[in-house]
């Protein structure tokens, strides 16, 4: 951290300079000027986005749509130390939030990345809309979150809040159409059915259509041969009904249901084994080709049901959160990527639902010193999975692994009981005249995990037998807490730190035995700082943070299949700055800066990628000691920077924009291998859109990747029975330039 100290200070500098010195600023204050502040929601109430001791990135629906946002990927370029990457093996997602993520998206497994779609904490990564559309905003919390969140909310959470109904009729359809035949069509529609006085009942239902072909061609037209890898053929239908029964008591009904096709495209890296498979046929250098002549399906089903009920009590108000969510996928996959059948994955299977409770009691705003809220959360899941790899033995020098059949499943019921509490006291409201409020916050949870599961080998040449089935039940508890406090030196400006642990459950990777691995733990210490400057045209926002993790739940692909490492200790140590400025009339800039190093600290584990020693590591039991080396999915700097500017003619508004981010190097793998990492890249972003006079039509035209970068979004190793004792490498690809044009109206 302290060698990132100079550089964070220089691009603080850079940062605050780069959107126009504030004396710039302050010489004109016409309104449209101003920068909008949000009102979230991250601490479970009503607050100004500056007044939140977070570090806390809210983007409005506006803001979204001006940006190019339209699913995770996108955000993940906007929003400080966020990362997605495309599952190398079907529709789970890999979100990485301060170098804290994971791989396992198995049914036994958890992200510790929360997500959460209107209130309701969603346990499935496939849970994540590829489209975000007709979205109130986003809110993105930085670090553990073990109090108000809990719920493997270590990295942090991501909250998604959708557009609500309102006591306006009218409705919005829009119609995309760009490059690899992309096609989409967008609207929604608000109905208000009943506004009485204090009584209302008002409607909204919005819908997705969207389809594209396959951003990887397969070369290979023999049977068997699908051309849709990295395609798109999703739709969505979210319906919403809002009931103010009175002033103080109201009600949201929200449910949704969406299906989503088409494989992610992976490649195998061939090139790094001349062996047989190499003599048969030539690599194909382009990342974006392949001859694969196994069928690639993929298939995924969705549901989802809330509803929120508010009553004010007067002295503090009633929250009800209830939350529903089903969903099944199944998929093939040709892991060879050849037209060779050197091996196949027939199937993986998964099928999920979910019920969750939250109840809460916050106290409402009042002269007092005190605020408050306390409430309990109660979760329940069953998850069933089933999955088959197949290696031919066609590219295996050993006769012994000819048809090597890997076949597993099982079924995982988990249940998580928790209570939390936390409380906020304001020196300046308690007579004592000091700008201070302090923080206090604790949670317990209890976590259960049980079901049974199976893993069946099949070795011709070689007697082997597998216990047919495994039974299992196990349970965690942990107590979380914060302690923090913030200053207000102005109006103005606040800073603030904080102390705060996170918990991530332990858990089971299904028909992997020993399956079964212990919770992973955090302690962070922050501090930080928000400042709303230039008469409100500039906000610029900075954080530092040291995050230390023990037992680091760490993903390995090997030989057998699949297990969890906990890593013994970890690392996180970082500065974020982000700035917003509005200089001039029309003129919105934007800015933000990542510095982070995240390493191992203590971690011995036997290197997956090879079936016998790995050089560097102990030739006799194969243990590599990775300390000192660099997290997954964590680059060293980020740089993210747009500017558009909005002008009027006689006919309409036109706004020009530009995005551009910038990552350092990353790995994949904790190896650190230079066969896992992904350099350091660009990529820049272009739209315009123009909006009628009155804005009843808009039309927006935008590419995105405009240098056309390959850049690889995940890497899974494969068996390295495949490469003879060898695993491959298997990337997963970000899209290429992609353009387009959308239409849109207003009624």
């Amino acid at each position: 951290m302290s060698r990132s100290l100079p550089v964070a200070l220089v691009a603080a500098t850079a940062l605050s300079g780069l959107l126009v010195p504030t004396a710039v600023l302050a010489q004109a204050r016409p309104a449209d000027t101003l920068v909008q502040e949000l009102i979230v929601t991250a601490q479970k109430r009503e607050e100004a986005a500056q007044d939140v001791p977070i570090a806390l990135t809210a983007l409005s629906g506006e803001q979204l749509e001006r940006q190019g946002v339209d699913g995770f990927q996108d955000l993940s370029t906007r929003v400080p130390s966020l990362r997605f990457g495309s599952g190398v093996t079907g529709g789970e997602h890999v979100i990485t939030l301060r170098g804290i993520g994971s791989q396992n998206t198995t049914s036994g497994g958890d992200s510790p990345v929360a997500y959460n779609l209107d209130g309701v904490y969603l346990a499935r990564t496939t849970s994540v809309d590829p489209e975000f559309f007709d979205i109130d905003r986003i809110e993105v919390l930085r670090g553990p979150q073990g109090t108000l969140y809990g719920r493997n909310s270590v990295g942090g959470s991501v909250n998604v809040i959708t557009r609500r109904p309102t006591a306006e009729a009218g409705g919005h359809l829009d119609a995309l159409l760009g490059n690899y035949d992309a096609r989409i069509l967008r609207g929604w529609a608000n109905l208000p059915i009943l506004d009485e006085g204090e009584r209302q009942v008002l409607a909204r239902v919005s819908g997705v259509w969207a389809e594209h072909d396959g951003y990887q061609k397969n070369l290979f037209s023999g049977p068997g041969a699908t051309h849709d890898a990295d395609g798109q053929d999703f739709w969505m239908l979210r319906g919403q009904l809002y009931f103010k029964l009175s002033e103080a008591v109201d009600f949201r009904l929200i449910g949704s249901v969406s299906e989503n096709g088409d494989p992610v495209a992976t490649k195998t890296q061939w090139y790094l084994l001349p062996a047989r498979y190499a003599g048969a046929q030539p690599y194909l250098t382009n990342p974006r080709e392949v001859r694969k002549n196994t069928p690639e399906l993929y298939d995924q089903d969705s549901a989802y049901l809330s509803g929120t009920l508010n009553v004010d009590l007067g002295f503090a108000t009633f929250t009800s959160v209830s939350g529903y969510a089903s969903g099944k996928w199944e998929q093939s996959n040709d892991p060879d990527a050849s037209e060779l059948t050197l091996a196949t994955n027939p199937y993986w299977t998964l099928d999920q639902f979910q019920y969750s409770q939250e109840v809460r009691l916050a106290s409402n705003p009042s002269d007092g010193p005190l605020s408050w809220i306390v409430g309990a959360f109660y979760f329940r899941e069953k998850v069933g999975q089933t999955f088959q790899f197949i290696d031919t033995g066609l590219n295996s020098a050993s006769p012994f692994t000819d048809n090597f059949i890997f076949t597993n499943g099982g079924i995982y019921k988990t249940e998580s009981k928790a209570v939390f509490g936390q409380a906020d006291f304001d020196l300046a409201k308690s007579g004592m005249g000091l700008p201070v409020t302090l923080t206090a916050g604790i949670r317990y949870t209890r976590d259960e995990k049980k079901g049974f599961d199976f893993l069946n080998f099949t070795l011709p040449l070689i007697p082997f037998s597998v216990e047919p089935s495994k039974a299992f039940d196990e349970d965690w508890s942990e107590t979380t807490y914060k302690l923090g406090a913030n200053w207000r030196p102005t109006d103005n400006a606040m800073l603030y730190a904080s102390y705060s642990t996170g918990y991530l459950s332990g858990g089971g990777l299904v028909g992997n035995f020993p399956g079964i691995y212990q919770p992973e733990k955090i302690r962070a210490w922050e501090a930080g700082f928000k400042t709303t400057l230039a008469d409100n045209r500039l906000i610029f926002n900075g954080a530092a943070y040291h995050q230390k993790i023990r037992d680091m739940q760490v993903f390995v692909q090997d030989i057998t299949g699949s297990r969890i490492d906990n890593a013994g200790r970890a690392h996180v140590k970082g500065i974020e700055l982000e700035a917003i400025a509005t200089p001039a009339s029309g003129l919105r800039l934007n800015a933000a800066a990542t510095f982070t190093k995240a390493e191992y600290d203590e971690y011995v584990t036997i290197n997956n990628r090879f079936a016998g020693a790995a050089p560097g590591c102990d030739p006799v039991t194969r243990l590599c000691d990775f300390a000192g080396n660099r997290l997954v999915q964590t680059p060293k700097y980020t740089l993210n920077f747009g500017a558009q500017y909005a002008f009027d003619t006689a006919f309409g508004q036109v706004t020009p924009r530009i995005d551009v981010f910038r990552s350092g190097d990353l790995f994949f793998l904790s190896a650190n291998s230079p066969l896992e990492r992904q350099e350091a890249y660009t990529l820049v972003d272009l739209n315009v859109i123009w909006k009628a006079p009155g804005e009843r039509w808009t039309v927006e035209a935008f590419v995105r990747n405009v240098g056309d970068k390959d850049i690889i979004s995940n890497d899974g190793l494969q068996s390295n029975t495949l490469g003879n004792g060898f695993g491959l490498d298997n990337f997963a690809y970000y899209p290429p330039r992609t353009w387009g044009v959308r239409v849109g109206v207003n009624f």
